[in-house]
This record gives C-alpha cells, sequence and structure tokens, in this order.
C-alpha cells in the first residue's frame, strides 16, 4: 500500500461536472482498471482519497491535485497512463507521484493561478485594484453572504487583453481551508470601484495551485 499525489484537470467537456460527480467518475474509473484503491478501516470502509480544493461547476483547470492509496505494483507513469486510459473524456490525468508521510500536504495549499475571461464593452485598467487599500464586496460564506475585504487575498493581477468584446485577467487569490477566493468576486470588485466597468459574464480556468507560491508538482 502506498500513497500518492495526483495533478490532473478538467475542460469545457466537463465543466459542469460537480465535485461529488467527479468523486464518483473516479472511483468508477478506478474499478475499471488495474489499480486497487486502499481503503480505510473500521464498519464502513471507503477508499482512502482527499482531494485539495474542490473546483468549482463551470471552471476549467489543468492543476488539479487529490492524494489518493493504491495497492498496486506499477510506477507513477504506469498509473498515470491506466487513469487516463479509464476516465472519461474532459479529464486528463498530468502526472502521479508516490510519496511518503506528509512529503507533499495538500492542507498547505494557500494561492491559486486564474485566467479569467471577462464579457464587458470595454475593458478597464485593472491593475488599479492594486491601488486600493480595501476591496469590501458580498462574499459568500458558511453562514451566508456577508461583506469582506478581498484587498489582502488578492496578490497578482494583470490584464492580458482585450479581443471582441473579451477582457482577458491573471490573477493569483487566496486558495485553500483558512481563506478561497473566486474570481468573479474579484469582478465584482472591479465593477464596484473602478468607475464604468460593468462586466456581464466571465469564465475563469485554474492554471496552478500553489504552497507559499511555489508549485506543487
Amino acid at each position: 500500500m502506498a500513497k500518492y499525489i495526483v495533478k490532473y484537470g478538467r475542460d469545457d467537456r466537463v465543466k459542469f461536472i460537480s465535485h461529488l460527480d467527479f468523486v464518483r467518475c473516479f472511483h468508477r474509473a478506478v474499478r475499471r482498471s488495474a489499480l486497487n484503491f486502499e481503503f480505510s478501516q473500521g464498519f464502513n470502509p471507503h477508499p482512502v482519497m482527499t482531494i485539495a480544493q474542490p473546483l468549482p461547476v463551470c471552471v476549467t483547470s489543468e492543476s488539479e491535485y487529490m492524494k489518493v492509496g493504491f495497492v498496486t505494483d506499477m510506477s507513477d507513469n504506469e498509473i498515470k497512463d491506466e487513469l487516463n486510459r479509464r476516465m472519461p473524456p474532459g479529464f486528463t490525468v498530468y502526472a502521479v507521484r508516490r510519496v511518503e508521510g506528509k512529503e507533499i500536504d495538500l492542507t498547505k495549499i494557500n494561492m491559486a493561478e486564474y485566467i479569467t475571461e471577462i464579457e464587458c464593452e470595454s475593458p478597464c485598467d485593472i491593475e488599479k485594484l492594486l491601488n486600493e487599500k480595501e476591496l469590501v464586496v458580498p462574499k459568500k460564506t458558511k453562514s451566508g453572504i456577508r461583506d469582506s475585504d478581498i484587498r489582502p487575498h488578492i496578490f497578482e493581477l494583470e490584464k492580458l487583453g482585450f479581443t471582441d468584446g473579451v477582457m482577458t485577467v491573471r490573477m493569483t487569490v487566496s486558495c485553500g481551508s483558512t481563506y478561497n477566493l473566486k474570481p468573479e468576486t474579484v469582478v465584482s470588485a472591479a465593477e464596484k470601484y473602478i468607475d464604468g466597468f460593468s462586466a456581464t459574464f466571465c469564465t475563469s480556468h485554474r492554471k496552478s495551485m500553489l504552497i507559499d507560491k511555489k508549485e506543487i508538482m
């Protein structure tokens, strides 16, 4: 038995799949494969599997992580290839790495980088948000929607371009169990704090998840 970190992603074909549906999908893929899960002990055994910061519905990604236990003598690359053969179209496993103990602690993820496309009539200098001392906007929390100052949780913000009514923005924001900031909340702050800016729709792609500004794998 061994623990593995699996790096994977999803594209537009499966961006409407919920977190729980993805978990079921992964379980089925493993059952169809030559792999065997490591199971927990106790009255109701279940696969040993932890997903880092589940991806919201409608967001695509190339940098998702899970820690999972397998009972296998296959190499890391063989596990990656076997999972890619069994996962449905739209999901891709990019890397698998065997780990010991807390060699990679997914609970320490605290940042994520996104590429966000914003539909708007005209672009704005969204980088100006970094000059604000505070950015107070409504944010959904476990206890409901509350006003929150998101400025301390925006680390990088850069406009990449504007084409055919779509402004492309790269941002690095807080991500993790302590504080999780969604790109659409940053867009809401831009609408509130930048005069004349209004967005009709936005979609995001998670480029990376980081532990203290470093890629996990």
